[in-house]
């Protein structure tokens, strides 16, 4: 599809069409812009949007980018048209409305603050970027490989397994990178910690409950959380003064959105 002439004039685009398009796009090509209160984009919300409450967005435009395809939603498609009017009346000329919003939307969903989920595995305070991201996925490795010794069956175990493997490649990624940028990562340190911390079985069950039952609760779970990753560093790059930083941030932000269309696949072949 020639996404370009979808932005001609401020329009409706279809939850099918903006996933196609979100999905096909570097995040750093395109804004996306959530227009509800807080309490609404806490229960939920698309991974990597923007929060701007349409009674603060006028206030608060400058935090968007004039340059960028913006795609504008809400609960269900009318404040998110206000707001679309508002960007255009201020020289924002390639803007779509979310028809139906959130509510018609199928694609991943991301819901709490930027730290739900994940900080179950986050203890300490990290000395940079990649140290950071490092143990977010040695904490998700560390579940994964926990679960396996205790899975339902041996096809739970075997897609537990292939978990831990993909955070392994990203963790061997993130050496190379911060070695590149002459930086760090303190690996035997917060490795203890997050084990001696209480990382356990019946931490993880008190946790999340029924999530743990079977494999295609599991593979939900895990799409939870690489729901939430892909976020939480969507959101990191955002804040970042740095364009190294933000660069570096919005590149495994597009990882962990890779990892969870590999876990999507593994879902459709369990339903």
């Amino acid at each position: 599809m020639r996404w370009a002439t979808l932005f001609t004039t401020t329009e409706d685009i279809s939850a099918a069409n903006a996933k196609e398009f979100i999905e096909a796009s570097p995040q750093t090509s395109f804004q996306l812009v959530d227009v509800r209160q807080p309490k609404e984009y806490l229960e939920q919300h698309i991974p990597g949007a923007i929060l701007l409450p349409l009674n603060e967005l006028r206030d608060r435009i400058n935090e968007l980018r004039h340059d960028l395809p913006t795609i504008v939603y809400c609960r269900s498609g009318v404040r998110s048209k206000a707001g679309c009017q508002l960007l255009q009346d201020n020289s924002f000329t390639e803007v779509l409305n979310l028809q139906g919003g959130i509510l018609k939307w199928n694609g991943a969903t991301a819901f709490g603050g930027e730290d739900f989920g994940l900080d179950f595995f986050l203890q300490g305070t990290y000395a940079n970027g990649f140290e950071f991201a490092y143990h977010l996925e040695k904490g998700l490795q560390q579940f994964y490989l926990l679960l396996s010794k205790n899975a339902s069956s041996e096809k739970v175990a075997e897609l537990l397994l292939k978990m831990a493997k993909i955070e392994d490649g990203h963790m061997a990624a993130l050496i190379a990178q911060s070695k590149n940028a002459g930086m760090e990562i303190n690996i035997s340190t917060h490795n203890s910690e997050i084990v001696e911390g209480g990382l356990s079985l019946e931490r993880l069950h008190s946790a999340f409950g029924d999530n743990l039952k079977d494999a295609k609760s599991v593979v939900q779970l895990a799409m939870m959380f690489e729901s939430q990753s892909w976020d939480l560093y969507s959101r990191l790059a955002r804040k970042s003064q740095d364009s190294d930083d933000r660069n570096f941030y919005y590149k495994i932000a597009g990882e962990e959105r890779k990892h969870l269309d590999k876990l999507t696949a593994e879902l459709d072949d369990l339903l």
